[in-house]
């Protein structure tokens, strides 16, 4: 089953790993589990990438 949520944990390589899910009424996973991710290095990780995107 194809996934595109890179920050749930059961997503690997644009695939959930799990064996079965359900969705709720919109149409997302009740099974998703985010990955959580410091607001510091967030913050880090933008800027580096729009750091990357000035030098193009």
């Amino acid at each position: 089953m194809e996934c595109e949520n890179l920050f749930c944990i059961y997503q690997e390589n644009n695939h959930c790993i799990l064996n079965e899910i359900t969705l709720d009424i919109v149409g997302q996973c009740d099974s998703c589990i985010y990955v959580e991710i410091p607001k510091f290095e967030l913050e880090n990780y933008k800027i580096q990438l729009r750091n990357k995107l000035k030098s193009y």
